[in-house]
């Protein structure tokens, strides 16, 4: 048996027929049907069933198309695993919320597509829930989530670390008071995020601690980093945003013991290939560059 005899049953088996099969593997009719046909006298049965225009697997050709698959994943894998580093090419999707895919990951991905022309990457922006998920599922190949993560399936590598501020566009009334406290945020609006994004639950964590009884006056509740700021910018209340996503029209609000943090996490699932593994070593080699290049003071 030849590998390649493995993919033209493959080939059949999805086009339908011998002859798109013959088409898209740059073979003649005769050729693909020879190669098919020795391939079921080595196995002793038949794997398709001819019939008309189209072919069909036979009950024995369902069974040899799932180790089929499986041959092909082991192979694929082989020449992954023997790709040098400067090699690392191939079709990519990353999960990543709002903060990480709008102000993270674009000057991220672009010098590292500078640097690998074989390489292609796409990306789904989604809160913490929806990127977990779509790792776990396969709809992506790597996520970036807020840890802590608990996950038996996935490998998790820290990506970076980021600092969350309460923020008001720069002439709010609240930057009147000399000193502010937790107690004078009680009867300010605030814009935040929606009840599922990972930053809004650090920040009642947070807010819990001062004060068990300080219900937020909620204005709006919003999914977009985007429409956060602009509403702030707008002047609509008092906020919660990451260090590296507050622009020039708004301004921390500093009171004593506010210190919320939060780490990134890469992650991806434990059975993927090497390219994926050497994909994610590439971002954190990039993000830690970019980090130490572009992190925001703590003023």
């Amino acid at each position: 048996m030849e590998f390649r005899q493995i993919i033209y049953f493959l080939e059949i088996s999805e086009s339908g027929t011998f002859q798109k099969a013959a088409s898209r593997l740059g073979l003649t009719q005769p050729a693909l049907s020879k190669q098919i046909y020795l391939l079921e006298k080595e196995l002793g049965v038949s794997v398709l069933e001819r019939g008309g225009r189209s072919v069909r697997l036979t009950h024995e050709g369902e069974r040899f198309y799932q180790y089929s698959i499986r041959m092909k994943e082991i192979w694929e894998e082989i020449q992954d695993g023997f790709s040098k580093d400067n090699e690392l090419k191939g079709n990519y999707s990353i999960s990543a919320g709002g903060t990480v895919s709008a102000w993270i990951l674009p000057q991220i991905l672009k010098e590292i597509l500078k640097k690998r022309p074989g390489l292609s990457l796409s990306v789904r922006e989604g809160d913490a829930q929806e990127t977990k998920d779509a790792v776990l599922k396969g709809e992506v190949d790597l996520g970036i989530l807020t840890g802590p993560i608990s996950e038996p399936s996935l490998n998790v590598l820290e990506f970076l670390s980021d600092r969350i501020f309460p923020v008001a566009v720069k002439d709010h009334p609240i930057f009147l008071k000399k000193k502010i406290r937790i107690e004078d945020l009680k009867k300010q609006s605030f814009v935040l995020f929606h009840p599922g994004s990972a930053l809004r639950k650090a920040v009642e964590k947070k807010v819990r601690s001062f004060s068990k009884e300080f219900g937020p006056k909620i204005a709006m509740e919003l999914r977009s980093v985007e429409s956060v700021i602009k509403s702030l910018e707008a002047g609509l209340g008092i906020g919660f945003l990451s260090e590296y996503s507050i622009g020039p029209k708004l301004k921390k609000i500093q009171f004593v013991d506010w210190n919320v943090e939060r780490k990134f996490y890469l992650c991806y699932r434990k059975k993927s290939g090497p390219g994926l593994a050497l994909l994610a070593e590439e971002i954190l080699r990039s993000a830690k560059e970019w980090g130490s290049e572009r992190r925001p003071s703590s003023l």
